[in-house]
């Protein structure tokens, strides 16, 4: 099989900064071909790379609600809220999610392979761009293996299929066949463990860069939905260090504007901007009603939530206003993983203890009472809970789901019209948890194996 998944990439990176001499021997007017190491360090500014969240994935989650979808659906969005098998019949167009993770992996792999022979710069300089490029294609693969490969499963990670695992930038080269879940879980790890003796003490400066609390970030992501829950807090707890960055509380400010930059902000570890939606997203009833009419996430995120009764649907909508959500990892997404795992190891009051720490940061202080119990199935359903408000529309929710369906802890989602008729059904243990190979790169691997 020829190369062709390279095709939803190149398109964009010729027309930027990128390592292309091999595809033109002169760079295009107007644009620069990476060549010294000034010019890697900012490619990896770039805002395809910062922007590697696709907000897209909310839409399958079941905490949106589209009462006035289209019938029938033909926008790709409106067939991913649907759960259409296809996104897009167009096999001319770079596919949803495949083709953005591709993309930028492609990119990482230009400055793998370029930062070795650039000019003007340190060896430190060097060794750092090549960790935050390891980084940020084990991030790229993590999004990949958990869309189109089943959930990890240890019994069968090993032949479950996952996605090719690319480190060509020759557009001429075969495709490699789609690798194992085991095996894109294994160059993750390896991928970020390589990186983390080159990547710098802290990206205060800018969170959208690598750095040693990041990488131990998105390695605790990665053991979560591994399972390897005692690994996930480990790292978790590296990510924070022995003083963790503290939490915002919106207690202290008066809106979503008022909060800092992403760049900037102590509590992201590993930001990431989300790639624009072309609908806007409305929460389910049922979600809204998660929430205490005391929490600012409310206030903040959310329009239109009148008296908090919530009599009709599609009127409120998730709005974060200035407060531009992270796809990346932070330090509430650290807690809450710390959290799951003592509450999976029995360790109850811990659980609690990290829930209530971001809690109450988010509750009118007035009004704020922290969570109290000693039942471990209340406890866990409490973490689920706050890792569900707190994390909403940030691209994890599917992800959650597939891991709360392989535990059967999943009931059957509808999708409903705007008159409550049922237009979509996602049952328990439905294939379609698995996001099907794009019609896009099958016509250009015809022998890649589909999913079933």
């Amino acid at each position: 099989m020829k190369h062709k998944w390279m095709i939803w990439g190149l398109a964009g990176l010729l027309t930027t900064a990128t390592s292309c001499q091999k595809y033109l021997d002169i760079a295009p007017k107007g644009k620069t071909i990476l060549t010294n190491v000034s010019d890697y360090d900012l490619f990896l500014n770039s805002q395809d790379l910062t922007s590697s969240g696709a907000r897209e994935l909310n839409l399958l989650a079941d905490d949106v609600d589209q009462p006035a979808i289209p019938q029938p659906a033909v926008l790709p969005a409106d067939l991913v809220y649907l759960w259409a098998e296809q996104f897009s019949n167009d096999t001319k167009v770079p596919p949803l999610f495949w083709g953005k993770h591709y993309a930028n992996i492609y990119r990482y792999n230009a400055v793998l392979k370029g930062i070795g022979d650039a000019g003007n710069g340190t060896a430190r300089d060097k060794e750092r761009i090549r960790a935050e490029a390891l980084l940020g294609r084990a991030f790229e693969y993590l999004y990949l293996v958990n869309l189109y490969a089943k959930p990890y499963n240890p019994a069968t990670a090993a032949k479950d299929l996952a996605v090719p695992f690319m480190e060509s930038i020759d557009i001429s080269d075969n495709t490699p066949p789609r690798s194992t879940v085991a095996v894109i879980y294994e160059h993750i790890i390896q991928d970020i463990n390589a990186a983390i003796p080159g990547l710098p003490a802290s990206n205060a400066g800018n969170r959208f860069r690598g750095a040693v609390p990041a990488a131990y970030s998105v390695l605790a992501r990665a053991y979560l939905y591994m399972g390897l829950y005692d690994e996930a807090a480990k790292n978790a707890r590296l990510a924070l260090g022995d003083n963790p960055p503290v939490i915002l509380d919106y207690n202290t400010i008066p809106n979503a504007k008022a909060m800092p930059g992403m760049a900037i902000r102590t509590y992201e570890l590993y930001a990431r901007y989300s790639t624009s939606a072309a609908t806007k997203e409305y929460p389910t009833i049922e979600f809204l009603k998660l929430f205490d009419v005391n929490d600012l996430r409310l206030k903040f995120y959310y329009e239109n939530t009148g008296d908090y009764t919530y009599p009709k649907r599609g009127v409120v909508t998730y709005n974060p206003s200035g407060a531009v959500p992270n796809f990346g990892t932070s330090v509430e997404e650290m807690k809450l993983i710390l959290a799951e795992a003592a509450a999976r190891s029995g360790r109850l009051q811990e659980a609690l203890d990290q829930l209530n720490d971001i809690r109450k940061c988010r509750i009118k202080k007035d009004a704020y009472q922290p969570l109290v119990s000693s039942d471990a199935a209340q406890v866990m359903d409490l973490v689920w809970r706050e890792r569900r408000m707190e994390l909403a529309y940030r691209g994890f929710r599917w992800i959650d789901m597939r891991r709360l369906d392989a535990a059967n802890n999943m009931q059957t989602v509808n999708r409903y019209a705007d008159a409550g008729k049922v237009i979509a059904t996602l049952p328990p243990h439905a294939a379609r948890y698995t996001l099907q190979i794009p019609l896009s790169v099958l016509s250009f691997n015809p022998d890649m194996p589909r999913n079933d």
